[in-house]
Formats: structure tokens, sequence, C-alpha cells
């Protein structure tokens, strides 16, 4: 073949970044996206990260001590100086087994983890399949470099109704870690042989890993393991890719299943194909030089149009802008909404029918006789006389259900309004001497009191409040309290049997979520199982209802496996029963599972409450499901609004001296570069504090206002 296979032809053309950006950013939900290695890379020398040709080829060398063993691994290489990544496996595969080269990708991908409160010492050895999957579920403590930490962004940012898609030829998970990371939520399926992925079916971003998985299959690497005839999956990759456009970033085009069916589709003129190839390199010719026969075999489709090639895409850089662009366009689209004067707190959702609907409650209205306004007292909850302060324990009692689908422990792994873990805090009573931090007797319970006691003084030097990412945890200090906390209080206390907390992305759901408890609790007693069911198996009805029972019945200290035993017990002591990420069940499992529950929490009167949240209206969602069913009844709506000024200044308040007062005079620049969302605005606070404490100047604290990398 030709070294130019445009020799004696018009060459092929290259467009810009700034083309490409406009072409996703135009359509941004109907792209899928073949990454390769240099997505998940290290950026930079020492980075954590999972390494590229000349790291896996070192780790490869470790597994030979003797000298002779050795000399003839060097040989091997060689041998084949442009191929030394195949040459290396196709060696060690002769003189080890898959399990070694298995083994191998294991320790190469661990090389992405760094330090978290789960796993303080990184592992660098892990054979334990259960042990690997614990790693992969802790996504706090994995490195993600700019290009795999965009990705998330964008994929989470998608409507669930998109079903977003990655193909990628990488072992690791650290696509599907960069979504949930991003507050998204993410499955994968891994595949080693033939197979459809007609079968695949789950919520969120799909991650297809077409040569493998790092612990759940083999890894292929080989001409001979990548060239095999795989009929079933060609089949389905040309389907997924002929539906949309195809964005390939970081892959350099192997000689494999997907390379061969992307070919195969554009000769055959099988499907409307529509593929954005890019490149790094910016010198044209040497595209042309490199990728030889990858431009052959693209050529049919380059003539028509339908493979458009991209030049001086640099992933690190290229993806942050595009999310970027993608979160303005979300974010300029929520402050209309927001400045339409639409009301903060509770409106009431009728979904199901116009019978029986009842007005919902009103967040925004006075609360009693004391005349706070609903968000600017923390929660509270209607007594005989007034308003009374919710009595809150610092950490769930031994009745709340805090395993493996628990809202508890997943604190710092869930990308909602940022956190900040384990410190105490303010307003909460000093229980050692009885008093609460208002005055009153706690008898042992600490007691909330309002955002006008937010600020923690006393504070540990070098205690950062602020975090960029994750559940805002119980204890933590940045946590700010808004209409829709006084709202939910309010609904639960006026008697409300099910309530839906709705927001956008990373307006703080799950933050509030798991302080719901606190307002019903203290009350009555009760139960409380928190469930994440993005940690559930919403792709199996049965798996799901199994886990969900048991849940249920270890916030009891019991085994249930059905909803008899449900009712008995909440008969007996009331249950909150709080569902995260409501809006991600399949239809298959909401079909059986929400009429069920439904009518359960009816039948009890009040015995059992239940709070989910969803992005969208609860009727959106429930048409998702495809559930029309009229018997369903009222959802009681709270609605979690940006932060108003008087709640982004309670924040801001938790800055260190020098970067409060620089705060005060960037302000319009704050207002504008958060839109006044708490995840930006955690992450400018998490950044002006840090640099504060490392002794920048007033000048450098004002730049860092002013830069729009500072509120990612």
């Amino acid at each position: 073949m030709p070294a130019d296979p445009f020799a004696g032809q018009m060459a092929p053309e290259f467009a810009s970044d700034e083309d490409l950006l406009d072409r996703l950013s135009a359509r941004p939900h109907e792209l899928v996206y073949l990454v390769g290695s240099a997505i998940t890379a290290p950026v930079r020398a020492g980075e954590p990260g999972v390494p590229r040709v000349d790291g896996v080829i070192a780790l490869i060398r470790g597994e030979y001590q003797r000298p002779s063993e050795l000399q003839r691994f060097e040989a091997a290489l060689e041998k084949e100086p442009h191929n030394r990544y195949q040459a290396a496996f196709r060696h060690l595969l002769r003189t080890r087994d898959q399990d070694v080269a298995n083994a191998v990708i294991r320790q190469a991908v661990l090389l992405a983890r760094r330090p978290s409160p789960r796993f303080p010492a990184p592992p660098r050895v892990v054979d334990d399949h259960e042990v690997c999957r614990a790693l992969e579920d802790d996504v706090e403590g994995w490195h993600l470099p700019p290009a795999a930490d965009a990705l998330g962004q964008v994929l989470a940012r998608a409507p669930a109704a998109t079903r977003p898609l990655v193909l990628t030829s990488n072992f690791d998970p650290l696509v599907s870690i960069s979504v949930r990371r991003a507050g998204g939520r993410a499955y994968m399926t891994a595949l080693h042989g033939d197979g459809s992925l007609s079968g695949v079916d789950g919520q969120g971003c799909l991650v297809v890993h077409f040569h493998g998985d790092w612990f759940r299959t083999d890894t292929l690497h080989t001409p001979a393991q990548l060239g095999q005839d795989r009929p079933k999956l060609s089949a389905s990759l040309a389907h997924l890719i002929s539906a949309r456009t195809l964005v390939v970033l970081g892959y350099s085009g192997w000689d494999d299943v997907f390379t061969r069916s992307l070919i195969a589709t554009i000769r055959g003129g099988l499907a409307p194909i529509k593929i954005a190839w890019a490149f790094y390199p910016e010198d044209e010719a040497a595209i042309v030089r490199g990728s030889s026969r990858l431009l052959e075999a693209l050529r049919p489709g380059i003539e028509l149009g339908r493979v458009v090639l991209y030049k001086g895409i640099d992933a690190h850089a290229f993806l942050p802008r595009l999310a970027e662009r993608l979160a303005e366009s979300t974010d300029s689209g929520a402050r209309a909404a927001g400045d339409s004067g639409a009301r903060a707190g509770v409106s009431g959702a009728h979904p199901a029918g116009d019978s029986g609907a009842r007005a919902g409650v009103s967040g925004a209205r006075a609360a009693g006789d004391s005349g706070a306004r609903a968000g600017e007292s923390g929660p509270f909850f209607a007594g005989e006389s007034g308003l009374r302060p919710i009595v809150l324990p610092v950490e769930p009692d031994a009745s709340s259900s805090h395993t493996a689908g628990s809202i508890a422990a997943l604190l710092g792994t869930h990308a909602e309004a940022a956190c900040a873990p384990g410190v105490t805090p303010a307003g909460i009573a000093d229980v050692s001497s009885g008093t609460g931090a208002n005055g009153q007797v706690a008898s042992g319970m600490p007691v909330r009191t309002g955002p006008s006691d937010h600020v923690v003084s006393g504070m540990s030097p070098g205690t950062n409040p602020f975090q960029k990412a994750g559940m805002l945890g119980l204890a933590a200090r940045s946590y700010v309290a808004r209409a829709a906390d006084a709202a939910l209080a309010e609904a639960l206390a006026d008697g409300a049997q099910v309530v839906v907390v709705r927001g956008d992305f990373s307006i703080g759901k799950s933050s509030l979520l798991l302080r719901a408890d606190r307002a019903w609790q203290a009350g009555t007693g009760a139960a409380v199982c928190l469930l994440d069911l993005q940690m559930m198996r919403v792709d199996d009805v049965n798996l799901f209802l199994d886990e969900f029972f048991a849940e249920v019945g270890r916030a009891y200290g019991q085994s249930f496996k059905g909803w008899r035993e449900i009712q008995t017990a909440a008969g007996q002591r009331p249950l909150l029963l709080t569902l995260d990420e409501f809006g991600g069940l399949t239809p298959e499992v909401a079909q059986r599972f929400v009429p069920a529950l439904y009518r359960v929490v009816t039948q009890l009167g009040g015995a059992l409450r239940l709070v989910v949240t969803t992005r969208d209206p609860i009727a959106e969602v429930l048409a998702s499901f495809e559930l029309s069913n009229p018997n369903l009844g009222d959802w009681t709506e709270v609605e979690l609004r940006p932060f108003s000024e008087a709640e982004l200044d309670r924040l801001l308040a938790l800055l260190p001296p020098r970067s409060q007062a620089v705060v005060l005079r960037e302000r319009a620049a704050i207002r504008e570069r958060t839109g006044m969302l708490p995840k930006p605005a955690q992450c400018l606070c998490f950044n002006l504090w840090k640099d504060e404490a490392a002794g920048a100047s007033d000048a450098d604290l004002a730049a860092r206002v002013r830069k729009k990398e500072s509120y990612r």
C-alpha cells in the first residue's frame, strides 16, 4: 500500500478544533464516542494514570527475572520496533499465559488509583475480583485526567432518554467512573469474544469495552486475538454507530473488530453513517504518513462527506472546552428558568389524572407566627405553638439502613452539591454539656439551629470545608440550608405520604435527601431506609426486589422478603423510605415496583413515608416508565432551586478573611460564573481556601475568581 493513499488524488481536507467544537455542541445528544488510551493516560510524567505503551511494557518486563528471559524479551521487542506493545504481549502469552496478561493489565489500571478514605494506601497488585469491584465503586479514589473528567461531565448532563453511549478499546473503568463522579449513571459491558449488544439494557450511559475489562474478562492484545471473527458483535456495533454521529478521540484505528465493522459499513453503504475522526497532530502531512492504512479504508466515506477529519485535537484540552460550552448552555437555560419568577419550595404534582389532586405545600410562605421565611432558618416543622427546631442525631442510628444501596455508604462518592467530610456542623449541640447551640437542652441529642449559626468558629487550621465533588455529608460545614429544606420538613409534617425532591444536575438533591429523616424521625422514632438506586440492580426486576426487601428489612434489624413483611413492620414502627435517583429505574422494574410501593404507602396511612429524587417532573418520570395508572395518586413536589443571594452569602462566609474580602469585591463575577448553582460555587470556594492557605496574594485570589476553571 502506498505511503500516501491519496497520491495522485486530491489530498483529504482536515477541519479545525473550532469546527469540531461547533459540531459537537450543536447536537450533543446525538453522538457516540469512541475513545482510546489517550483519554485515560497521564497528561504529565509522575501523575497517577493508566500508563501508555512504554509503561505497560515495563510492567511486562517485570515478569522476567532471569537474565536469559529478559534477553529474549528484549529481542522480541527489537524485531517489531513499530509494534512493540503487541510484540510484548505476544511474547508474554507464549512464555506465560493469559492469566498473567490479565494481571499485568490490573497492575496498569491500579496505577490510576490515588489515596481515598476507603483505601488510604492505593494497592498495586490485586487478584481478588471483589476487591477490584470495591475499588471501582470507590469513585473518589481514582485520578481522572482532564479528558476523562470532562467526558464524564458531558455524558452525565445528557438526558436519560438519549441513552449516552461510549465505545472503548480501553480496559480501565475511568470513563464510567468519571460519569458517576459527575453525578450521572453509568453501566458497562465487557466483551472478549463474540456476542451481541442487543440484550444489554440499563439506565444512564452505556460503556462498551470491546477489547475486554480490567478484571471481569480476559483482555485482548495481539493480532490473533484482536482479529478473530466476531460477526454478532460486528453487526451490533454497525447498528449502534449507524444511528448517530460517531466521534473518535484518542483512538488510533486498530486492526480490530470495531475498525473492521466501521470499514464494512462505510464501503457497503449499509447505513448513512456519520463520523468525526479527530487526530492529535496539527501537521496534515504527518497524519497522512502515520495513518495511511486507516485513511485508505476511510476514503469512500471521506469522498461522500460522511467522514470528516479533524486535526490538532488534544483531547485533554478539547473535551474540557466542550464540557464548558455545554455547561454554559445548560446553566443559561437554568438561569432563564430561575428568572421567570417560578417560586421556590413545593408545588403539588398531579400526574395521575385530575381526581383527588391536592394542592402542594408552599415553600415560600411564612412559616408560622415567627415570620421566618422558608430556607432562612434551617429546617423546621410546625408544632402546636408555632415552629420547633428539628432535633437531629449526628449520625444515623442503628435503625437506619446503610449498606450496599444506602446513601450513607456513598458519602463522598455521589457528585451532587460538593461536600466536606467529617467535622461537626455549625449549630449542633455540644452533647457532653447537654445544652444545644441555641441554649436548649439537648437530652443527648444535638439540635440544629438556623443558617445564621452556620459559620463554624474554632475551625481547625488547614481544614478546607469545601469539596469539589461528592454528596454533602451530614457533618459537612459547607452545607447551606435553602428554601427546599424547610419545604421538605413542612411537607412531611403536614402529612405528605409521597414527596418528590426535584432539581437539575448537581443542584444538591442527594444532599437534601440525606437529611430527610431528620425532619420526621425525631417526632416519630421511625426506622429509616436510605437507598441510592444508582447502586442497585435495576437491570433485573427480581434481583432488584430481593435487594430492596433486604435493605428495608435491615432498617428494622430483620430479614424481609416481601411487601407483607414491610406492612407488618411499618404498622408497628413507622418507616421513612428515601430513594435517590428514582428516575434511574428501568421500565421493567418500575412497572412492577412503583405501583406496589405506592399501594403499600397509601394503605399504611402515614406510617410509611416515601421521599424520592428526580431531575425531571414526576409526571415525565412516570411517563418514561410507561406508567399511566390514575390510581398512583398525588406526589407532593419539592423543587430544589439555585442559591438565593442570602444562601450564596452564607457559603462565601465560610472562606478565610482575605478571600472573603476578595469575593465581596468580585461578587458580580461570581454571580455570573456560578449561575447561583451550588457546585461551581463550592469549587470556587475550595480553590480560594486552598490558595489562601498556600500564601497566595490578594491579587492572585482575585485572579482566581476571574478564571473559568476555578469553578469546576
